[in-house]
């Protein structure tokens, strides 16, 4: 079976050859384990997964009827062969077209693609769709506020306005708000997660992953180990890599290019996502912009 499509990031988590097992079947896609790395099978139909690969949507359900979750699983550098009970499952990724989910950079400061993000989200009742405790949870609101005040810094800095003693501040609040935030609700990626996610992803696509910026990436790659679920730790670790779901590229791709009336579009695309990962992620996008519910 071919491979429609593969992210860059997830051919360097599969490298040359490895074992490993299923780790994870569910109603429309799955995870394996490779040494130690996640890679994510999911359907075409979907937004392919920084951490995966695509296979034809039609193809999935007669896989997944296939395969449990301990099956014994081959990486040789070019197919991945999941050795399942009834047969084999052979998916060859060599060969196939690759996406690329590094998160682009808004080209100079980026200044007023606050007020389009704002006004897109505002028609999103995300307070309605979140996973994340909100009212009446001032921890939350608090952990949200620190994380918009860290991205009013890294603008600061990126105009050649540093104050370094109130970058040393919110510096420690978003520091709190990530030891909050990590593994905070229930699920296979907690809402908490999510969030950090969504955030990163807009820190990145506003200042890149160097400066101020970085000091973010490090705190989550100190504080998610052993902290939340499996899954959530191979996204938490990408988005400190530089990679996202192609949904929230392409979302990246509309604000680079000052697409306004294509968000709400792609806003709604990431929104389908889960049950609340989707509204969990566009409330830290939002964040990094300053955008608060």
């Amino acid at each position: 079976m071919n491979v429609s499509s593969a992210s860059d990031y997830a051919l360097q988590l599969l490298g040359d050859a490895a074992q490993g097992r299923a780790h994870s079947v569910f109603g429309t896609s799955f995870n394996v384990e490779l040494a130690g790395e996640l890679v994510h099978v999911g359907p075409d139909d979907q937004p392919l997964s920084c951490l995966g690969v695509a296979i034809a949507a039609g193809e999935m359900p007669c896989v997944l009827r296939a395969i449990e979750a301990g099956d014994a699983v081959a990486w040789d550098g070019a197919r991945l062969v999941i050795q399942a009970a009834s047969r084999p499952v052979s998916l060859l990724v060599a060969g196939a077209p690759v996406a690329h989910l590094s998160v682009p950079r808004v080209e100079g400061a980026p200044v007023g693609l606050d007020a389009a993000v704002a006004a897109a989200i505002a028609d999103l009742d995300l307070a309605e769709r979140i996973g994340l405790p909100w009212f009446g949870e001032e921890r939350s609101v608090v952990a949200l506020t620190s994380l918009a005040r860290f991205s009013s810094m890294c603008l600061a800095r990126e105009l050649g306005e540093r104050n370094p003693l109130r970058e040393e501040s919110a510096t420690r609040a978003m520091r709190s708000a990530v030891e909050y935030l990590v593994g905070r609700g229930l699920g296979l990626t907690p809402s908490g997660d999510d969030v950090l996610c969504g955030y990163g992803c807009g820190l990145r696509l506003l200042y890149g992953g160097s400066g101020l910026a970085q000091t973010f990436f490090t705190a989550v790659a100190e504080v998610y180990p052993g902290k939340t679920t499996a899954v959530s730790e191979a996204y938490l670790k990408a988005i400190c890599a530089g990679y996202a779901n192609a949904d929230y590229i392409d979302l990246c791709a509309t604000l680079r290019a000052g697409e306004v009336a294509m968000l709400p579009a792609r806003l709604s695309r990431v929104l389908e996502v889960g049950h609340t990962s989707g509204a969990d992620g566009l409330l830290g996008f939002a964040a990094a912009f300053c955008c608060l519910i």
